[in-house]
């Protein structure tokens, strides 16, 4: 793989200069076709271009880091001719930020270069970029949470390029207000059952595929989607003398953490959505040679991917409650595994939990205990063990299973009897 690859795009970057704001116009009612027209004859109507050298899928860019030269690596970037993927070096190497936040950054930047009022980051200019920002406020209701992120997206290229910006220079935009952190209302474990057991699709693999996905969510408490989508076949470790799974995580600059005391529901049960039921009998279904060894895969067979997944599971999960975010799952388990050891020993074992969710300070374990005490008061039982309870089908399909037994391989997907997508294993899993 190429470290840099540069494609000059003067050609195709369209005259974005004139000084006109648009906050100056009536917009009658803010219909899109009116604002297209206002934009059109300013001159900032720019054609999204393609990201050069970013691919279908994010490019490990610390990997790809290790092999740049720093002392050749230029402090500033020609905006015509960089990459995406160039920015993103400019952003780990010059400005020192953390992988994932600059992942985020450039999910950001794609969205932004390829929306409906585009950003032109080929030609950088402040009234093409406050005409995009204008209209995800007025016109798409965007929060402001999401403005925000856009325009520290746009800060990201700004240094890359060498461009000043905040008070008193051209470049100087003001998002709303934050919004304040939503109160989080935890769902009841016979709810968060639900998820394990919905129809979400017609077709059993896809249906299996967020059952899954949501049930391993929910009891593992990972960071949602980073650490899903590092998740290999080879870190399920169910045969090794101690079962565990390994978890990498990409906010910590890919560290692992090993995972030795997951309940066996989780990793082995025949009635569950379990780790090793998804591996022998769901997964195969769909592996192709696109697969790889990522452990969740779309139905064509290829990795699910950062950029689709958060948002799927956001569609998939408000289905059944509508209020659904996929970080609510990872601040379940926190507080449904210090439930746990409350009613296991009688006090809240922060210690384990802060191990089990990667937290690098205690004090960010200990924020939840406020709500695991007021959650416990109202229902003093194992939250865990309660939603992980099989439903009766689950149980009677297991039992059939058992007694047509057939002598299959794991990861057997590929082998002729084994078709993909056919419906062999748990299909009530």
């Amino acid at each position: 793989m190429k470290n840099s690859v540069s494609v000059d795009q003067e050609n195709s970057i369209k005259d974005s200069n004139n000084s006109n704001p648009t906050e100056s116009f009536d917009l009658g009612g803010g219909q899109k076709e009116q604002w297209k027209k206002i934009l059109k004859d300013l001159g900032q109507t720019v054609e999204p271009s393609t990201s050069p050298a970013d691919g279908e899928d994010m490019v490990n860019l610390a990997y790809d880091l290790k092999q740049i030269n720093r002392l050749n690596f230029p402090i500033h970037l020609n905006p015509r001719k960089a990459s995406f993927t160039e920015v993103g070096f400019h952003a780990l190497l010059r400005q020192r930020l953390k992988e994932s936040t600059v992942e985020k950054h450039l999910r950001y930047a794609r969205f932004m270069e390829t929306h409906e009022v585009p950003v032109d980051f080929r030609n950088p200019n402040i009234q093409n970029f406050i005409g995009h920002m204008d209209y995800r406020e007025q016109i798409e209701h965007a929060t402001p949470n999401a403005l925000i992120h856009e325009w520290k997206a746009m800060q990201t290229f700004l240094k890359a390029y060498g461009i000043p910006f905040g008070p008193g220079k051209e470049w100087d935009y003001n998002p709303p207000s934050a919004q304040r952190s939503r109160t989080r209302i935890l769902l009841l474990p016979d709810v968060v059952n639900r998820f394990f057991n919905y129809g979400f699709s017609d077709d059993p693999y896809e249906t299996a595929l967020y059952q899954y996905m949501f049930f391993h969510s929910y009891m593992i408490g990972w960071r949602v989607p980073s650490e899903i989508i590092s998740m290999k076949t080879t870190d399920v470790r169910i045969n090794d003398p101690i079962p565990h799974i390994i978890i990498t995580e990409p906010k910590k600059r890919s560290n692992t953490r090993p995972l030795f005391d997951v309940e066996t529901a989780i990793l082995t049960s025949k009635v569950h959505k379990s780790f090793k039921n998804w591996v022998d009998h769901w997964r195969p279904k769909v592996e192709n040679q696109y697969s790889g060894d990522s452990l969740y895969l779309w139905p064509s067979g290829k990795p699910v991917t950062i950029r689709t997944l958060g948002h799927m599971l956001s569609t998939q999960g408000k289905k059944i409650h509508k209020e659904f975010r996929p970080y609510d799952m990872r601040h379940w388990c926190a507080v449904a595994r210090l439930i746990k050891t409350k009613f296991e020993t009688g006090t809240y074992d922060v210690f384990q939990i802060q191990k089990w969710l990667g937290h690098e300070e205690i004090t960010t374990t200990n924020t939840y205990i406020g709500q695991a005490t007021s959650y416990y008061n109202v229902l003093p039982v194992d939250w865990i063990s309660l939603a992980l309870k099989p439903c009766r089908k689950n149980v009677e399909m297991a039992g059939k299973r058992d007694k047509e037994k057939t002598n299959r391989t794991p990861f057997s997907g590929l082998l002729p009897e084994f078709s993909p997508r056919e419906n062999h294993g748990p299909v009530a899993i």
